[in-house]
């Protein structure tokens, strides 16, 4: 049996694997979804044959003995079948000194329109692998010398709590997320994470210790995403984001309980809270090994922003200095001006 002809193995993923599932079937290869839990598998296979009918996809609690690659999180890196790629979904940190080591990369799959990866201690033929999937998938990459977390993690985590601290003080998703779309971010942020899953950034919150008021409670209510028809949006028959008015009393709820006072803002201003925020925390990111041209791939494909140093540019130094000092009074640790917000203007064309 080829490598070709070998199934790609994803392994105990559960919804958060559906891109990179639909990814593979549409390159021509056969998947392998392996959940170890009878009833998750049984779940599994119902929204894998929902979403994906007719297609190469098995799905089951048995691991086959040989695969063309293992995608799973650090944890399991052990279940892996000898002599295969294995690709760690958790990040950089996962990587060390293993038994494994010289087979593991770590990547970021949950957008497949672009894959950060970093290689850690893997072999060459490790290395030449993991290009081979990330070519198979047909996407962009960035090679990350983070040993910590992906830079393209940091801009989608520092988004997403943003926004979650914004619908406290009284933005209403749906309200914010259309004035997102009407300032760049193409789709809506919430759309963008109903249609990735909702546990996929709660997975990495937990692993780092970091807790959303909103977001970790539609987790833990089951509002994962499109894959099981409610998130941020309710997806009735499988079709179209409609409304949920119930998010906005757990979102009152919420604020009541963390003693949080509402703060008048219209959508189009906290809109632009966002993307001043999130040009705040590209600055953070800037250095020798972030080029500019990096950078805006990142946060085209991993937040959906085009042109993230045009934007920079089109901002003066004081201005944004102003406006972050006021939005620092909601939360100076997601908006406090970064020390470096200069060298990122002056690396803006």
């Amino acid at each position: 049996m080829t490598t070709l002809s070998l199934p790609h193995v994803l392994y105990d993923l559960g919804a958060t694997s559906l891109k990179l599932i639909e990814a593979l079937v549409a390159a021509g290869r056969t998947v392998v979804v392996v959940e170890p839990n009878p009833h998750d598998a049984a779940r599994m296979g119902d929204i894998v044959q929902r979403r994906l009918r007719d297609a190469h996809v098995t799905v089951g609690t048995v691991i086959p003995d040989r695969c063309a690659g293992f995608v799973c999180r650090g944890c399991d890196v052990t279940h892996a079948p000898r002599k295969t790629l294995i690709v760690v979904v958790d990040g950089p940190e996962i990587l060390g000194d293993g038994s494994r080591s010289l087979e593991t990369v770590a990547m970021d799959v949950s957008h497949t329109s672009m894959v950060e990866v970093a290689f850690g201690a893997a072999s060459q033929a490790t290395r030449n692998a993991a290009i081979d999937l990330i070519g198979l998938l047909g996407c962009a990459c960035s090679v990350s010398q983070r040993t910590d977390v992906f830079e393209g993690t940091i801009l989608q985590d520092a988004v997403l709590a943003m926004i979650d601290r914004l619908t406290l003080v009284g933005c209403l998703p749906w309200e914010l997320d259309e004035a997102l779309e009407q300032t760049g971010f193409a789709p809506g942020i919430l759309k963008a994470q109903d249609d990735v899953g909702l546990e996929v950034a709660f997975g990495r919150r937990q692993a780092r210790g970091h807790h959303l008021l909103v977001a970790d409670r539609m987790v833990r209510e089951g509002r994962l995403g499109r894959s099981v028809g409610v998130g941020w949006y309710r997806y009735p028959g499988g079709g179209g984001a409609v409304v949920d008015p119930l998010i906005e009393d757990l979102i009152v709820e919420e604020a009541r309980f963390a003693g949080i006072r509402a703060v008048p803002m219209t959508p189009a201003q906290a809109a632009e809270a966002v993307l001043l925020g999130m040009i705040n925390a590209a600055a953070k990111l800037v250095s020798e090994n972030m080029t500019r041209e990096n950078l805006d791939r990142l946060a085209l494909h991993k937040i959906g922003l085009a042109n993230m140093h045009q934007r920079a540019a089109e901002v003066s130094l004081s201005v944004l200095r102003t406006k972050l000092g006021t939005l620092a009074k909601i939360d100076a640790d997601l908006w406090g001006p970064a020390d470096n917000l200069t060298r990122l203007l002056k690396t803006s064309p």
